[in-house]
């Protein structure tokens, strides 16, 4: 199913907006520039040994705990330094893995802790765009840029430094799909 879903991603990238991405990938792995870093210190290369130890380590540090149906990793951001604490974010993630179990990049959902259905300022599309800056300064480069999915049904943010492509789009109301991937992995050309 998730091999599916990332093929129905790069597909609807590659059609929505064909010309300016494609420019966009070969513009920038030209670049020849490596970004390999993720979160919590975790980098594109590790292995799935390396992965777990330091979620172990990060979970016995009580900073990560087990995520929904053991399937994940969740962060909750800490209340303190939070100017509004109802867009207090819950992160989980996990890594993505080739067969020979080196991580090639990271899958990440995000959500405000205070969603409700009926709060739209806590849906999954202001999500995006409170992110938007916050990624940008987490890794920095190129700024995202607004790309179609779906045939236009799915509003997207992309941003691609060098390897790494950052692609975020609403998976539902509530959640954020955040998903970070090696291009050199992904187009085969490591």
């Amino acid at each position: 199913m998730n091999k599916y879903i990332t093929l129905l991603i790069t597909i609807a990238l590659l059609s929505s907006c064909k010309s300016e991405y494609d420019r966009y990938v070969t513009r920038e792995l030209k670049t020849g520039i490596k970004n390999d870093s993720l979160i919590f210190n975790m980098f594109m290369g590790q292995t799935k040994k390396e992965f777990y130890t330091t979620c172990w380590d990060l979970n016995k540090n009580q900073i990560i705990s087990q995520g929904t149906g053991n399937t994940s990793a969740k962060y909750l951001e800490p209340k303190e330094g939070l100017t509004d604490t109802l867009k207090r974010k819950e992160l989980q993630f996990y890594g993505i893995f080739d067969d020979d179990e080196i991580m090639r990049g990271m899958e990440m959902t995000y959500s405000y802790t205070a969603y409700a259905p009926w709060n739209t300022k806590m849906h999954s599309d202001q999500l995006m765009i409170d992110l938007v800056p916050i990624l940008e300064s987490t890794y920095p480069g190129n700024e995202f840029i607004s790309v179609s999915l779906d045939d236009g049904k799915i509003e997207a943010m992309v941003k691609i430094d060098g390897n790494r492509r950052i692609l975020m789009f609403p998976k539902s109301e509530k959640d954020l799909m955040v998903k970070i991937e090696d291009l050199n992995f992904k187009m085969n050309t490591l």
